[in-house]
C-alpha cells in the first residue's frame, strides 16, 4: 500500500511479511536468572545480524521472539531450565509488517504519538487504529506485529489514511 502516486497521500508503504514460528516468553515474578543477554529494560530490543528484531521486551515480564533462530531458541530453553519463566508457542498470533517511507511516522501519528511512545524505548505494546500491536523502530521505518485477528482491519485502516 502506498500513497506515493497521490499528491494528497502519504509517502509510505505497508508490507505484510511472511509469518513463521513465534515464541512469547513470560517471566515468573521478578526473576531475571538466565536472561543475561536479553533486553531487560522496558521496551528493549535485541537485534539479529540482519538488523531485524530478535527479542522484544514488549510488556512487563514478557518478550516476543518472532521467527527465533537457533541461538534465540537456546536462550529461551536456558531461561526456562533456570525456572525463570515459560515459553509459549504463538505461531499465528502475530502478523509482522514493515511500514517504511518518509511519511511512516506521520501515518502512525494519526493513531498515536509515535515519537512520544518510542522516545525512551525501542518497542512498545500499543493500539494502532484500534488494533493491538507491538511497535518497534527499524532502519527503514517501523516493524509492526499486529495480532493476526486484527491484521485485515489494520491494513484497511492504513489504506484509508494513505
Amino acid at each position: 500500500m502506498s500513497g506515493a502516486g497521490d499528491p494528497q497521500g502519504l509517502r509510505c508503504t505497508l508490507e505484510a511479511l511472511p509469518s513463521g514460528r513465534a515464541l512469547e516468553f513470560v517471566a515468573f515474578g521478578d526473576s531475571r536468572t538466565g536472561l543475561a543477554d536479553w533486553p531487560l529494560a522496558p521496551g528493549g530490543v535485541r537485534h539479529g545480524a540482519q538488523g531485524r528484531p530478535e527479542i522484544l521486551h514488549f510488556a512487563p515480564g514478557r518478550w516476543l521472539l518472532p521467527e527465533p533462530d537457533a541461538s534465540s531458541c537456546a536462550a529461551v530453553a536456558a531461561a526456562a531450565a533456570a525456572d525463570t519463566g515459560t515459553a509459549v508457542e504463538v505461531e499465528g498470533k502475530w502478523m509482522a509488517m514493515d511500514l517504511s517511507g518518509p511519511d511512516a511516522a506521520r501515518l502512525l501519528s494519526s493513531s498515536l504519538d509515535v515519537a512520544a511512545v518510542l522516545e525512551s524505548r525501542d518497542c512498545a505494546a500499543v493500539v494502532l487504529f484500534d488494533c493491538p500491536a507491538v511497535l518497534a523502530a527499524s532502519s527503514a521505518g517501523y516493524r509492526i506485529y499486529v495480532k493476526a485477528s486484527y491484521a485485515a482491519d489494520f491494513m484497511a485502516a492504513v489504506s484509508r489514511v494513505v
